[in-house]
C-alpha cells in the first residue's frame, strides 16, 4: 500500500494514455502478444535501485491465475520523460477502472483490467512478457479491428435513422404544409 498523492506534486496531473516500462513474467510460459483480461494482484510503491526515485510496482495476473506479469510505473524520477510516461499510464489505468484519479495503490488491488501484452528480449534477459497498455476488460471493448468497424457502421446506421425520424416529425402530418 502506498499513498500516490503525496509523491506526485499538485501541479502534476494524469494525462493522455501511454505505454508502460519493462516487465518480467515469473512464469517461463510466454503469453501471446495482444490484449488479455486479468486483474491487479498487488500494487505498491517502491524505491528505485539508486534510491533517487520511486515507482508503482504492479503484479498483473491473468484471470485463469496461471500467468503473472510485472509492471513498473515511474512516478518520481530524475528523468521527466519517465515521469510523463508513468503519469500517462496511471491515467489510462484510472480511466479503465472508471476512476477519476488514483490516490493510493490499495485502490488498484484486486481490480480487473485488460493488458496489451508483448514479448521482449533485452538486456541479457530471456524472452518475457511486457505490458504495453491497459484498458477496460474485453466485455467493454472490441477484440479486433473488424469488430470496431462493425460497431462504427452500426452507430452510423442508427444516427442516420434517428436523423430521418427527426426530419419527418419536423415536417408535420403531411410533410408539405407551411404554417402561417
Amino acid at each position: 500500500m502506498g499513498n500516490i498523492s503525496s509523491l506526485i506534486g499538485n501541479n502534476q496531473r494524469y494525462i493522455q494514455p501511454g505505454g508502460a516500462d519493462y516487465n518480467v513474467a515469473t512464469n517461463k510460459n510466454l503469453l501471446p502478444a495482444g490484449w488479455m483480461d486479468g486483474y491487479i494482484e498487488s500494487a505498491e510503491i517502491r524505491d528505485t535501485k539508486l534510491g533517487t526515485g520511486q515507482y508503482i510496482y504492479i503484479a498483473w495476473r491473468t484471470l485463469d491465475g496461471q500467468h503473472l506479469v510485472h509492471d513498473h510505473i515511474n512516478i518520481k524520477n530524475d528523468n521527466p520523460v519517465a515521469v510523463d510516461i508513468g503519469l500517462r499510464t496511471l491515467s489510462t489505468i484510472a480511466r479503465a477502472l472508471g476512476m477519476e484519479s488514483i490516490d493510493d495503490t490499495e485502490q488498484l488491488n484486486g481490480r480487473e483490467i485488460a493488458a496489451r501484452l508483448a514479448i521482449e528480449e533485452s538486456g541479457g534477459w530471456p524472452a518475457h512478457n511486457v505490458i504495453k497498455a491497459y484498458a477496460k476488460t474485453s466485455t467493454a471493448r472490441p477484440q479486433r479491428a473488424s469488430d470496431l468497424d462493425r460497431m462504427r457502421h452500426q452507430i452510423r446506421g442508427n444516427e442516420n435513422r434517428n436523423q430521418q425520424a427527426n426530419f419527418r416529425s419536423a415536417e408535420g402530418p403531411t410533410g408539405d404544409e407551411i404554417p402561417f
